[in-house]
């Protein structure tokens, strides 16, 4: 398991696991970042936001929030 941040370009991955306090879990899930979905990484850059395709959508995160949500091939 590792955190959405470390995922490169392209690759599709499953979360796992949402880490941090209960407000931060609450905002990621009301975003549809809810264990067990799945989600492919269109963007990352090692400065810059990330940009994941998810139920649907696209959503830009930070690197810091990336690094809260855990992810499995």
């Amino acid at each position: 398991m590792k955190s959405l941040s470390c995922v490169k370009q392209g690759r599709v991955v499953v979360i796992q696991d949402i880490e941090g306090c209960p407000q931060r879990k609450r905002h990621l899930e009301e975003m549809g970042f809810i264990p067990g979905t799945p989600l492919e990484v269109c963007r990352c850059c090692q400065q810059g936001p990330l940009v994941v395709s998810i139920r649907g959508g696209k959503v830009m995160l930070g690197q810091e929030m990336a690094q809260h949500i855990m992810v499995r091939p």
